[in-house]
């Protein structure tokens, strides 16, 4: 029986020892290639052997051309770059499928376009029907900056509610939708939120406040199991054909892993599921206890295919709303909301500690993270909680002394650099010029010892891994130009955020984010390299095979 030497990593991809073992059968091998393992100081090796779902070997050509059997596929990667599985750690997975199928709004730069596409949508559709827009898009792409008016969207559409939701948080509506959504003009502000209003006081169609705009979403037709199965299916695809293997989707409900479920044992998923369940900000904790075991939902519980990962709440606000130590830049006197009060965090913080759920808070502002931090902190005295690498998302303006506390008490940093490209000109204008170049901080993360996991935040942002490693590398925008490129990253550090260090984010470092031996088999051919490539054209890099537990589940 041959032998060979395998390499074996690492859980950060800093290198490891080597151990020869035995052969067995091989099913795959991905050779001639340019191996970025992220596993070890002495790559790139040159090909890979795969049994069954799992890697058996990385090494040279010679090496690994030598274990192939009669029945072994052989991919020839062409001379080009093989990396591991990519991990969005932050996406809401059916909303991406559902979005590629609404009124598509990210690429429109003026009003004009965006209303024409409303109305264009309210000559097809029927009177009363909902006329609902795609959320991946900013005001700031437009040339008015500015998002429609309730008047415009009336005058686009006079006989539909109109819903233009903006990320999670924000949304533009029209007076019919007002009436569905029983809204009036001098209506005071919503628990934890925020309405827009003109000069005369009256509201003007903007709404700031994640259960508002998740209230009115619930009054949309809901899809049932057909339609959410074909959401995840659209989704995985679209993920799949960008080499991501691996997602971290949030604000999940028991329906939606019901049906996830479902699809994974009828094999019928194409990439791994990492499922955080949504809690929600101002009902009572008790009741979201109750949604968690009455449907048997555990910390955990399922494999490597589709597991419940953990919790996630909405603490503050968005780019508009996130809560800080000082004032808005175009706001005097206003330092952000809390979503969630502050007291529901204390709370649900302590029953994730006993109960060994992992936590994600949403926390953009600098005061955001200093609260939660501060909780967490109070709490790890009588609960520890280092072992549960709880994480915050978006933790975007950090101060110096969290950074230390971050590290104590082993928080995971998840960000997103999409953020950075779609809403970088929201930053400029809501948080100022210092705040917005030092935002997404992850040089300063890496550079404390802290790993940033990576992700998308899409439908809110884009979910092309290239593009977010490009915006980590050169903190470009869409509209406000280099932002803070201080805080730039390296080419290789930005595939660990999304590799290696994300299976660190999501606990799963022994089983994916790097191509090591007795690890599954998922792996991506590029086009390029995002190592070697001039760093404007990383975000042109594509996924030209995505292999998954040793199959291949895209190749154009």
């Amino acid at each position: 029986m041959k032998t060979l030497t395998l390499i074996l990593g690492v859980a950060l991809g800093l290198g490891g020892p080597e151990m020869t073992v035995a052969s067995e059968q091989v099913d795959l091998i991905v050779h001639n290639g340019v191996i970025h393992s992220m596993d070890t100081a002495d790559e790139p090796a040159q090909a890979v052997a795969v049994s069954g779902e799992r890697i058996l070997a990385v090494g040279s050509n010679q090496d690994i051309l030598a274990l192939a059997g009669p029945d072994t596929r052989q991919i020839d990667a062409g001379g080009k770059a093989v990396i591991p599985g990519l991990i969005d750690t932050h996406i809401h997975l059916d909303e991406v499928g559902a979005n590629i199928q609404k009124i598509q709004t990210n690429d429109v730069t003026e009003l004009r376009q965006l209303l024409e596409r409303i109305s264009q949508a309210a000559d097809r559709l029927p009177d009363g029907a909902w006329i609902v827009g795609a959320t991946d898009w900013h005001e700031s792409q437009l040339l008015e900056r500015r998002f429609p008016t309730r008047k415009e969207l009336d005058a686009a559409a006079p006989n539909n509610p109109v819903f233009l939701q903006r990320g999670g948080i924000n949304a533009v509506i029209n007076s019919a939708a007002m009436d569905m959504a029983g809204i009036g003009e001098q209506d005071p502000d919503p628990a934890g939120g925020k309405y827009d209003r003109g000069v005369d006081g009256r509201f003007s169609g903007w709404i700031q406040s994640f259960g508002k705009v998740k209230e009115i979403a619930g009054l949309l037709p809901q899809a049932d199991e057909a339609e959410l199965r074909e959401q995840l299916r659209v989704a995985m695809t679209a993920l799949g054909n960008k080499g991501v293997t691996t997602v971290r989707s949030q604000h999940v409900s028991p329906e939606l892993v019901k049906v996830w479920r479902a699809m994974a044992q009828e094999e019928q998923t194409g990439l791994r599921g990492v499922l955080m369940m949504e809690i929600s900000p101002r009902a009572p904790l008790q009741s979201d206890i109750a949604m968690l075991q009455g449907n048997a939902l555990e910390q955990g519980q399922g494999n490597d295919m589709l597991r419940i990962g953990g919790l996630k709440v909405t603490y503050d606000g968005g780019v508009e709303t996130s809560l800080l130590k000082t004032d808005f830049a175009n706001i005097p006197g206003f330092k952000g909301i809390e979503v969630t009060p502050l007291t529901k965090i204390r709370a649900l913080s302590e029953y994730a500690c006993e109960n060994g759920w992992r936590l994600s808070v949403h926390a953009i502002g600098d005061q955001a993270i200093a609260n939660v931090l501060q909780v967490w902190r109070e709490l790890d005295q009588h609960c520890p909680i280092g072992a549960l690498r709880w994480g915050l998302e978006h933790p975007y303006l950090p101060s110096p002394d969290d950074l230390g506390l971050m590290k104590q008490l082993g928080i995971v940093p998840h960000t997103q650099a999409p953020h950075n490209y779609t809403l970088g000109a929201g930053w400029v204008e809501f948080w100022g010029e210092q705040r917005a170049n030092s935002s997404i901080p992850n040089r300063t993360y890496i550079d404390a010892g802290l790993y940033p996991a990576g992700g998308s935040d899409a439908p809110v942002a884009p979910y092309d891994p290239f593009l977010a490693m490009w915006v980590e590398v050169t903190r470009q925008t869409a509209a406000a130009g280099i932002l803070g490129i201080a805080e730039a990253v390296t080419p290789l550090e930005a595939l660990k955020m999304h590799t290696i260090w994300a299976a660190y984010g999501l606990g799963m470092e022994d089983s994916i984010g790097s191509l090591t031996a007795g690890k599954y088999a998922d792996m991506v051919i590029l086009s390029n390299d995002p190592l070697t490539v001039e760093p404007e054209k990383i975000r042109e890099i594509s996924a030209e095979w995505t292999i998954l537990s040793g199959k291949v589940v895209h190749h154009p």
